[in-house]
């Protein structure tokens, strides 16, 4: 879906759902803002994907999936994912990454491997959501993070950066920086609930095995599930997003219960 048709995909959207199911000026809680009128949706970003689950409720908060793509992936990767994590339960939302190599184009888009990069995309992010939710119902407390590959890497320096506005990450099969937990130090993610697929490296002695993750996780106060507790020998992509599935509505329910 390129730029124009995404925005003629939601004015078909504040025309087919007015008034009475659109998301009220709460919306601006994402960002601390004061209530605003506003009505005009103004996207940040151009490249991006949108998923709208089958049968959308407008009535209903609808917990969003951030996706972030893997090296040499792009934003229009989430078709192919969403429908595989689930048709009906979640929005989907995914941003291509900025970096390009001209030589070899055809490789596909790439994340920056920088903290300043991550806080404007972080930016970027809560603007989109917050424009996107004068259309679309979204559950501000339920946006969570996925990725594979290095997409789990640009995810954990934004949920380090911004735990408040995310619920959690969900890290399948990853590949990780040395710069992801630079500014970790003091952040509390208390709250927050990662996902970490024990595949993000075959070397368990390696400096970013899924045991040196865990414990970095751990020292954020971060609420950590591995794929093995959830189920043994989950080694299929079909499988692990099935397991995001379950692991993001285990997180509803429990919400529910308390």
């Amino acid at each position: 879906m390129d730029f124009t048709q995404r925005l003629k995909w939601i004015e078909q959207v504040m025309n087919a759902e007015k008034t009475d199911y659109l998301q009220s000026p709460s919306e601006n809680r994402i960002l601390g803002m004061q209530d605003s009128t506003e009505s005009q949706v103004q996207l940040p970003l151009k490249h991006i994907s949108l998923f709208r689950p089958e049968h959308y409720e407008p009535g209903y908060a609808y917990p969003l999936v951030i996706w972030l793509h893997t090296e040499g992936g792009s934003e229009h990767d989430l078709h192919q994912i969403m429908p595989q994590i689930s048709m009906r339960n979640y929005l989907g939302l995914s941003f291509r990454a900025p970096a390009i190599d001209p030589a070899a184009p055809e490789n596909g888009y790439h994340w920056p491997d920088s903290h300043l990069f991550a806080a404007r995309f972080m930016e970027s992010i809560q603007k989109t959501v917050l424009e996107l939710s004068k259309v679309l119902n979204i559950h501000e407390d339920r946006i969570y993070l996925a990725g594979t590959g290095n997409g789990c890497s640009i995810a954990t320096k934004l949920l380090l950066k911004a735990p408040h506005f995310f619920a959690g990450a969900a890290l399948l099969n990853g590949s990780f920086s040395d710069k992801d937990f630079q500014k970790a130090s003091g952040a509390s993610l208390k709250g927050n609930r990662v996902l970490l697929d024990r595949r993000s490296s075959s070397h368990s002695d390696s400096k970013h095995s899924a045991q040196w993750l865990s414990r970095m996780w751990e020292t954020t106060g971060a609420g950590i599930q591995t794929v093995n507790s959830l189920k043994s020998e989950a080694t299929q992509d079909s499988e692990l997003f099935n397991i995001l599935d379950r692991w993001i509505m285990e997180g509803i329910s429990t919400a529910w219960l308390v």
